[in-house]
This record gives structure tokens, sequence and C-alpha cells, in this order.
């Protein structure tokens, strides 16, 4: 069959794809779109490059339609975070395929999706069906560094180009220990927005021999040791109830949810068996702030006067930023402490998942993966999808990879790779999800 030829060719067009470095920063993302252009081109396809600054490319190509309905459009990014070969099993930019995997930064957030996209684009392409609607894959810069350069500047200058009635992009995975002997499909309908914050200790600073208590280096590790203690309360919203309803079909400790659908009965639930212990559950279940650089100091026999330190917080869609602040900065009440909101990421309406296009995307999965398990999920990170939803346009994320939840570390950390086996069968899913909506 073509479309499965096309998955043997993503395998190698992904490990391929993986040696362009696209580290953000500095980017670099011209490179990784002229390498998608050269497979559009080696398949008769044509593409645009829209460049943001030198260097800062996004690509575009469109298969056209009746224009009976507006644009699907598979979205993918091409950066990725950096990357150190120490703690790797195989070097980091390598693309290596090996024990059933292609392995390299990026395999999973989200060149391995962008390829499968890809191929799907082109087997759509090769069929020749008349469309009803445009189907569009869309590789955008910046996605790593919020997107600026990227989804939200080609929104902002291409808007009627990048019209759209529905975006396919990251989100959720397949995760293959929630429910015993079935893939789990987490379908991103939401997400956290993010607010990352700049701290700045300053104290009293001299002689390393004659510490008076009063360094700014030390203030501040005792501010933020009280801050981190402190837990936000549980808030479980919509989508999140509507995960746990459907989990609540095979996991018993649920039981009494599933009886009564209640609320206060889910908060109770998940208190008692500490589900929140889970770091992938507390995430969608609390704002967080991570703390994760720190900066002070040059010398070992000085004492600094001044510290510097950044959080990464999570909001749920719910918290009102303003009032976030309010409870970090009484949590981090001390002398001489400064907090600024550097960037603050706007968050953006849920996708509804009682809709026709979550119903075709559900029964695309059982047609594809039949032993899987659907749910709605919201994301704990940032994704492109918040720049279309705010315009209204509903966004689904999902990457067809099926993962434990020991995998999940390999995101933005060592060993990230994809199976082989979810490559191949995930070309096959997305063309089966583009020819159901545009076909």
């Amino acid at each position: 069959m073509e479309v499965e030829k096309l998955g043997d060719e993503a395998v190698e067009v992904l490990s391929h794809y993986l040696r362009v470095n696209t580290t953000n920063p500095p980017g670099n993302e011209a490179a990784g779109a002229s390498f998608l252009g050269d497979v559009l081109h080696d398949h008769g396809l044509e593409y645009r490059l829209l460049e943001a600054a030198p260097g800062r490319s996004s690509l575009l190509a469109r298969l056209r339609g009746s224009g009976e309905g507006k644009p699907l459009i598979f979205l993918n990014h091409i950066d990725v975070v950096p990357a150190e070969a120490e703690g790797w099993q195989v070097a980091p930019f390598s693309g290596e395929v090996s024990d059933g995997f292609v392995w390299g930064r990026g395999a999973l957030d989200m060149k391995g999706m962008g390829v499968m996209q890809l191929m799907a684009f082109i087997a759509v392409a090769r069929e020749g069906l008349p469309l009803r609607r445009d189907l569009v894959f869309l590789a955008v810069a910046d996605e790593e560094a919020g997107g600026y350069a990227g989804a939200k500047m080609l929104l902002e200058k291409y808007p009627e180009e990048l019209e759209a009635d529905l975006v396919i992009n990251e989100g959720g995975y397949a995760l293959t220990d929630l429910v015993p002997g079935k893939p789990f499909f987490m379908v991103a309908c939401a997400e956290k927005y993010g607010l990352w914050l700049r701290l700045l200790q300053r104290g009293q600073g001299g002689h390393g021999s004659m510490p008076t208590g009063k360094g700014a280096l030390e203030l501040m590790v005792r501010a933020l040791a009280r801050f981190l203690e402190r837990k936000r309360p549980l808030r479980i919203n919509p989508v999140m109830q509507a995960f746990f309803a459907r989990l609540a079909e095979f996991w018993e400790i649920l039981g009494p949810y599933r009886e009564d659908g209640k609320l206060e009965t889910l908060m109770r639930v998940i208190e008692e068996n500490h589900l929140d212990a889970v770091p992938a559950l507390n995430a969608v279940l609390r704002d967080t702030a991570s703390l994760n650089v720190l900066h002070a100091g040059n010398k070992i026999n000085v004492i600094p006067d001044r510290a510097e330190a950044f959080l990464d917080c999570r909001l749920l869609p719910e918290t009102e930023a303003p009032e976030f602040l309010d409870f970090v900065r009484e949590a981090l009440s001390g002398e001489g402490l400064e907090i600024d909101h550097f960037q603050d990421m706007e968050r953006s309406p849920s996708s509804p998942w009682e809709s026709e296009a979550y119903r075709t995307l559900e029964e695309t999965i059982l047609e594809c993966y039949p032993d899987a398990v659907v749910s709605p999920f919201m994301l704990s990170g940032l994704s492109d999808s918040r720049f279309f939803r705010a315009r209204g346009v509903p966004c689904y994320g999902i990457i067809p990879a099926r993962l434990g939840l020991s995998d999940l570390p390999r995101i933005h950390g060592a060993d990230e790779r994809i199976s082989v086996q979810d490559v191949r069968e995930g070309v096959v899913f997305l063309r089966a999800l583009a020819l159901s909506i545009c076909a």
C-alpha cells in the first residue's frame, strides 16, 4: 500500500531531519524549513518559505480544495530545545535508528509529528482525490521560545492564508500504563498558560570569612525555600473532569466519582489516594512554579550582594495572573526582593470535546488503533494552539506515540526517542484523518 511505503520513508526522513540542529535559541529554523521543502519538492509539491528574520523561516504547503469549508491545518514546529550530549545513549543530533526507535532531540517534541504530518500530506496529494477543503501543512519557527517569531507572527501577517476550521497540533500522547492493555490517547483540548518571573534579591556583600546572614544568596535561598514549600490549591476544570470521567471507567479507585459524577467526590478521591503526587497529574490540577535558573556570585570568598532567579510558572486557565502574583509576593516577602514578570504568555479558551470535529478525530483514532481509549485532556505546557484558539479556531493536540509515564521525562530530557512503529502507523492515522475531514 502506498501509504505504508510513505510510512517507511517517514522513518528515514525523520532520521535525517533530526540531524538538522534547530536548537532555539538561536533557532536556525531556515535549515529545517529548507529540509522539509526539499522533501516536498522531491514529491513534486510546491511550498512557501515565510521568514520572520534571517535564519528564522517557517514553511507552508497547501493542497487546494473546493472551498466548501475552511482548511484543516497540520501544525508543527521546527525548533527544538537544547541538548547536551552528557546523559544520552546516542549523540542527541545523530538521528540514530536502533532498537526499534528513532533517537534524537525533537523526536517527540515535535519533529516526529512534523514528519508524520508531512508524509500524510504527501499521501493525500498522491491519491489525487477531490477535497472539500484545503489541507495545509504548516511548519513554524520559534515555538520553544513562545511562538512570537513563528505562529503568532504568521497569524498577524497572513491572517487570510491561515484561516481554518480545524488545527491538529502537538499535545497529548497515547499513554500505555493508565489502562492495562489499552493505549490511552489524550487529546489536548486546552492548555495552561505561562508566566515567567525574574526575581532580584539585593543583600549585604562582604568577605566570605565573615558571614552575616544578610548576603543576597542566603536571603534568596530562604525566600525560595518558603515559596516552594507552598502548594497552590487543587482545582479541576471541566476538561479534566471529562478526563477523569473517562478514566473512571477503568480505575476502581475512581468508582465513587463514576457513580455520582460530583466534583466534590472527585476532589476527595484524588486527595485520599494522593493522585496529585504523580507529577503529570499534579501539573494539570494546580498552578505550578519551577525554579530553573539561579545566578549569584563569581568568587568563592566573596559574599554576593546580588542574586537572580527565574521561575517558570504555569497557570490553570481559570487562574487570574494578578491573583497568582499576589500569592507569589506574599510567599516570597522579604527585604530587598524585587519580582518582575518579564514574559506573560496569554491564555486561550478550550476547544470543544463535544463537537463533530472531535468525534471525527476520536473515530479515526479508534479505526486506526482499535484497542485505544480516547479522552480529552489539558496540556500542562504551552503550544502554538493558543494563538489559533484565541481566534476561535478549534485545535486538538495529539501525537500518536505510545509512551509509558517513565518516557515523559525524555521530552526536553535525555534519550528522546520515538518508536519506528509509531512513526509508520502515525502516517496512516494522519492520512485517514485528513481524508475524513477534507475529502
